[in-house]
């Protein structure tokens, strides 16, 4: 009988306990949900970010948003210059289309990526996690109106 070669040792798959995925990834989207309250939800929207992180390393997968950060820039100046020219109601509906744009970043980013890990819950991850951005720009929104009127107020 002729010995039998060793077989090459293959890389250990990293071990993920999946009902914890599961459970996370429900749990972000609960956050989210309420997180999406301008204001009151602003902690559960840090929450449901901050899960959405630590599951996306755990899968393997990119948690941040490709242009979310650049865009997020380019409409907080944008807003600031529409709150000088007097211009409240273009301040909220660039809220709106930002988070309107941060939601289809986020859901390109979902059809294009692929985890390493099988995650069933991952359409609810993501969903918390656009509705957590959206808390947090109207948020943003709702302060920066308040700030302006503010303003006016004290200088008439």
């Amino acid at each position: 009988m002729k010995p039998v070669p060793p077989s090459p040792q293959l890389p250990a798959p990293e071990s993920v306990d999946r009902v914890r995925l599961i459970r996370r990834s429900m749990r972000c989207f609960v956050y989210g949900l309420m997180g999406v309250v301008p204001l009151f939800g602003l902690g559960m929207a840090c929450l449901a970010l901050l899960l959405q992180r630590q599951v996306g390393e755990e899968t393997g997968e990119p948690a941040g948003l490709a242009g979310a950060k650049k865009s997020s820039i380019a409409a907080l100046a944008l807003a600031l210059a529409l709150l000088g020219c007097g211009q409240d109601g273009l301040v909220l509906a660039l809220g709106i289309l930002l988070c309107a744009l941060q939601g289809y970043l986020l859901y390109l980013q979902y059809q294009r990526a692929e985890p390493r890990q099988w995650n069933p819950a991952r359409h609810l991850l993501f969903w918390g996690a656009g509705l957590a951005y959206a808390g947090l720009v109207l948020s943003s929104a709702i302060v920066l109106l308040n700030i302006e009127s503010a303003i006016r107020r004290a200088g008439s």
